[in-house]
């Protein structure tokens, strides 16, 4: 994600969750958190290979209770109750994020989940919270393969139009692919299983660009 206009409103808590960005987007990002009075912690992954040295990068950047158990679980808890850094809202910024899922994914994919736990637990709540990854761009030059799909409502859950398109074999292959990482909706990684998708919205899974439109 480059083009700011794919970035996602830092003060609608609605749109709380994991997204994908590249290592330029990140300081845009931060200037804009900080201008909307949110909370930024930044966390340099770079050259970090595994789960020890995640929650070493992880306990040097943010400013954790004393007590932080240094494990998952304790991490989960940590980010649904951010009193450790009392703001209106949060955005955390994992810059090269890549090391981290090519030498150790399931460590990343365990990441994912708590970072979407967290910003769906602060949205149920009323308060933005953000977690942006920086990864490299997805080849420009892939074939895509075009799906038009068009809406006889208002808007379509997401991993229902995976199923309805045939990218998904059901709803619930839908829901695993959704929180894999691999969909995204306007060029942007969402995690948000039953995202609502309108009329001038495209998703890409792959080689597969899906554009919604209306009746």
């Amino acid at each position: 994600m480059n083009a700011q206009a794919h970035d996602p409103d830092l003060t609608r808590p609605a749109l709380s969750g994991v997204y994908y960005v590249g290592d330029a987007d990140l300081d845009r990002l931060a200037a804009t958190a900080r201008h909307e009075q949110l909370a930024v912690c930044r966390i340099d992954l770079a050259g970090c290979v595994d789960r020890a040295g995640l929650f070493r990068r992880i306990v040097a950047a943010l400013p954790l209770p004393a007590d932080f158990g240094d494990n998952w679980d304790a991490l989960a808890d940590c980010l649904r109750d951010f009193t450790w850094l009392p703001a209106w809202g949060h955005v955390l910024l994992f810059a090269h994020a890549a090391e981290l899922r090519e030498h150790d994914g399931a460590s990343f994919e365990v990441l994912l989940g708590v970072l979407d736990d967290a910003a769906t637990f602060a949205a149920d709540g009323d308060h933005p919270c953000f977690a942006f990854l920086a990864l490299p761009e997805t080849d420009p030059s892939m074939p895509v393969e075009t799906v038009s799909f068009v809406l006889d409502r208002e808007f379509v859950k997401l991993d229902n139009l995976l199923k309805l398109t045939g990218v998904a074999d059901s709803g619930g292959a839908g829901k695993q692919l959704v929180a894999s990482g691999a969909v995204r909706v306007d060029g942007v990684v969402e995690l948000r299983k039953t995202c609502k998708i309108h009329a001038g919205q495209s998703v890409r899974v792959g080689d597969v660009l899906i554009r919604v439109s209306g009746a």
